[in-house]
């Protein structure tokens, strides 16, 4: 291997270990948990290059979901870790791979950049509950009972098609979902 794959390794590396390091959550999994998730990290993001449709980007999406709920374990409780979780790790890191860093490409980070699913914390989980209150007008149990912890795969999809929804209805179809979390998450924190 010569010194720039050397260095183009080393960069993955660097912006893997940024982004699980962003997402502030490794203290919620058990010991060891970090060098899991950053190894599988690794090989999903070295298979974005072959992406090319939405239904191939939502099944990486799902595959790595399902297997960080099978293989992750929150470190309080030893309980299975949820698929908000997995989801907003797996976000985050392509939100900084893809969108903020433009890896593994320029032109592959274009495309890529508007399949990227907007990261769901526990403010945008409950502003996004409130918008699917207001359109279907189902009740949903009281926002303070909700955290990510309790998204399963189906609430996962749900909360990112209303967060398309507002995108569409609130910002004129002009943001990708990845830009929502960087205009939602500072006015919901305030």
């Amino acid at each position: 291997m010569d010194a720039l794959e050397l260095a183009q390794q080393g960069k993955k590396r660097n912006i893997i270990d940024m982004a699980v390091g962003f997402a502030g959550m490794m203290p919620l999994f058990q010991e060891r948990s970090a060098d899991l998730i950053k190894g599988k990290l690794t090989g999903t993001i070295e298979g974005l290059e072959r992406i090319d449709s939405d239904d191939e980007f939502n099944k990486m999406h799902r595959v790595f979901c399902q297997w960080f709920v099978k293989t992750i374990g929150l470190a309080k409780t030893e309980e299975p870790s949820s698929y908000g979780h997995a989801a907003k790790v797996l976000d985050l890191a392509l939100k900084v791979y893809v969108y903020y860093c433009k890896m593994p490409s320029l032109a592959k980070a274009e495309l890529l950049t508007p399949r990227l699913n907007g990261v769901i914390d526990t403010p945008i989980l409950r502003h996004l509950f409130k918008r699917l209150e207001d359109i279907y007008g189902n009740p949903s149990p009281p926002h303070y009972l909700w955290t990510i912890k309790m998204i399963n795969a189906e609430d996962y999809d749900l909360l990112q098609k209303a967060l398309r929804q507002e995108i569409r209805d609130s910002f004129n179809d002009r943001i990708s979902p990845v830009q929502y979390d960087d205009i939602m998450g500072k006015l919901l924190n305030h």
